[in-house]
């Protein structure tokens, strides 16, 4: 991975984390019913656990959960750079593209990476499971989509 890829990657994770942060500064009141703090608390303690985040000052519960956000919007940047790579049809259609890793995005979250640390599992209702979709696919997958696809040089193509 070259210095454009990284810088791409980077860029695409920091987009995907800014988009679907504010959708879900704005959705989780109004759609959820819960305050943002408790957002970021239930981020935090995926890490720290939920009994530890519920000791902790707001200040280190807002910068715990931010920089845990912001460290896996990174890693998956780097991961959509890195399918770029191996799998060059998905320049041809980024938005789609995007759209889809959104939704393994979700998957993989919801049913690999958040059971393996310690926040509490969260049952989706029909609202809640709609707004976590629209949060992956429309402001996150597509938005690293977009940035990845635009920063990012098409290999080379052989003359063979």
């Amino acid at each position: 991975m070259g210095k454009t890829d990284v810088i791409a990657a980077i860029a695409a994770g920091l987009a995907g984390a800014i988009t679907i942060g504010i959708y879900l500064t704005i959705t989780v009141p109004l759609v959820l019913g819960a305050p943002v703090v408790a957002l970021l608390r239930w981020d935090a303690s995926n890490l720290l656990g939920y009994q530890n985040t519920l000791h902790a000052t707001l200040p280190a519960i807002i910068f715990i959960g931010q920089s845990s956000h912001v460290l896996v919007s990174l890693v998956w940047g780097f991961v959509f750079v890195g399918l770029l790579r191996v799998l060059p049809a998905i320049r041809r259609m980024p938005l789609a593209s995007g759209f889809v890793f959104g939704v393994c995005v979700m998957l993989f979250m919801h049913y690999l990476v958040v059971p393996l640390g310690h926040a509490p599992q969260l049952g989706y209702t029909t609202r809640a499971l709609i707004n976590n979709l629209v949060a992956h696919t429309l402001f996150f997958g597509m938005p690293v989509a977009w940035v990845a696809t635009r920063l990012t040089k098409a290999p080379a193509r052989s003359s063979l």
